[in-house]
């Protein structure tokens, strides 16, 4: 009884939280306070669901970048990163992907980038003659294709998520099959909007950095060398690097804590709370019952690419999908008598969970489209009504590709390797 009315309350936090707009975080703690109390459920084992290392390491990234941010650091790289085309517009596709898939990598996540890079890309696309949308979802593809590097927010939380399950050496399959997904995306809108016959070159504006840039810059190569190389937290490293920005004025706190994003942390840990709760329940049990009942060694993988990518329709990959799917891998692999890899699971799931935030109700697609409507050029050639539904079908689209890609068996056999 207590599972099912715990399913219950995450799909009533995942419904409100889509037609109110309210913080399914939030949402999911106050149920779980409901649910355990009429359950006496110990309040304490509840709130053992906070994770308060993942917390802190998210937190820390997302402070350091925050103040990054604040001095527009990052867009200046990007602008000088692009000058390096010398304005040859042939290249101005890959380069925004490639562009867009280190900075995700270095650790921000794919946020941050979602929203900094259509702002870049509109301009440039209306400037060389490229559909505006079209470079938008291929810069968007290159976030989306790195997000899972080791120190991003979300690829701490799948790698946490899968360690916690005793799955281990998840990090480059996922990593690689993530980048995989988001590049065959870029060349299916490449190809898609005929960017192949756009040529010629641009003129493009000296980028010069600001002393404040610079610092920001070295403190952000200092996170990833200490994280990658040495090893070190990667939250209690960016604190240090942010409280350092901090003391020699680059930004100043007030600024810096207002630029956290409260919205997307709370709801990563308050669906980890309810997630618990379902954990205590027998819940997770029952869910991988079910799922498994309509898999089969062939199916597996594209039921859990499809089932992420549903999902995120509706709610956050980083929040929602995530943390709601990874746990079950394990499980579904044993009812299966291990005939499915659970590192193949987990990269559907995070796949799937991904590839649909180009939908226009979700996070990529809206600031897409947000973009674009903004740009007054861009709007004339593209109106929002058609930019709104080209985004739902390709949400669609993508969908299939990867489905395609799963059941050729690519991502198979990319897990299986390691």
């Amino acid at each position: 009884m207590l599972a099912l009315v715990t399913f219950f309350a995450l799909l009533v936090a995942i419904v409100f939280g889509f037609v109110k707009n309210i913080n399914v975080g939030i949402a999911s703690i106050g149920l779980s306070f409901i649910v355990a109390t009429l359950f006496k459920v110990p309040i304490k084992e509840v709130m053992s669901g906070f994770n308060s290392s993942l917390f802190l390491t998210m937190l820390g990234v997302c402070y350091l970048f925050g103040i990054i941010n604040s001095n527009n650091t990052l867009e200046a790289l990007a602008k000088k990163l692009i000058s390096l085309t010398g304005g040859r517009v042939y290249l101005i596709p890959p380069t925004l992907f490639i562009i867009s898939g280190l900075m995700t990598f270095a650790g921000p996540g794919s946020i941050p980038l979602l929203a900094i890079m259509p702002i870049i890309s509109i301009p440039i696309a209306i400037n060389c003659g490229y559909n505006p949308i079209m470079l938008s979802l291929i810069s968007i593809s290159g976030a989306m294709a790195c997000r899972m590097s080791p120190i991003t927010p979300e690829g701490i939380l799948v790698h946490n998520l899968l360690a916690e399950q005793g799955v281990q050496n998840a990090v480059a399959p996922v990593f690689i099959s993530m980048f995989i997904a988001g590049l065959i995306d870029a060349i299916a809108v490449f190809i898609f909007y005929k960017g192949y016959k756009v040529t010629g070159k641009i003129e493009l504006q000296k980028q010069e950095f600001t002393k404040d840039q610079i610092i920001s810059s070295l403190a952000l190569v200092l996170m990833v060398v200490g994280g990658l190389v040495f090893k070190l937290n990667i939250g209690l490293l960016s604190f240090f690097l942010g409280f350092i920005l901090i003391v020699i004025g680059v930004c100043d706190e007030k600024t810096a804590l207002k630029s956290i994003p409260w919205n997307v942390l709370l709801m990563v840990v308050g669906v980890g709370i309810l997630m618990k709760l379902i954990f205590l329940s027998g819940g997770i049990d029952i869910m991988v019952d079910g799922l498994s009942k309509l898999m089969t060694e062939k199916t597996a993988a594209p039921i859990m690419l499809s089932l992420g990518s549903i999902m995120s329709f509706f709610s956050s990959g980083l929040g929602v999908v995530f943390p709601t799917l990874i746990p079950t891998v394990s499980g579904i692999v044993a009812n299966l008598q291990g005939k499915v890899n659970a590192i193949e699971l987990a990269s559907m799931v995070v796949i799937g969970g991904t590839i649909s935030g180009v939908s226009p109700i979700s996070t990529a697609g809206a600031l897409i489209l947000s973009g674009v409507s903004s740009n007054e050029d861009a709007t004339k050639l593209h109106p929002e009504n058609k930019i709104f539904v080209e985004l739902f079908c390709w949400s669609f689209a993508t969908l299939i590709l990867n489905l395609i890609v799963s059941l050729l068996g690519l991502y198979n056999f990319i897990s299986w390797r390691y």
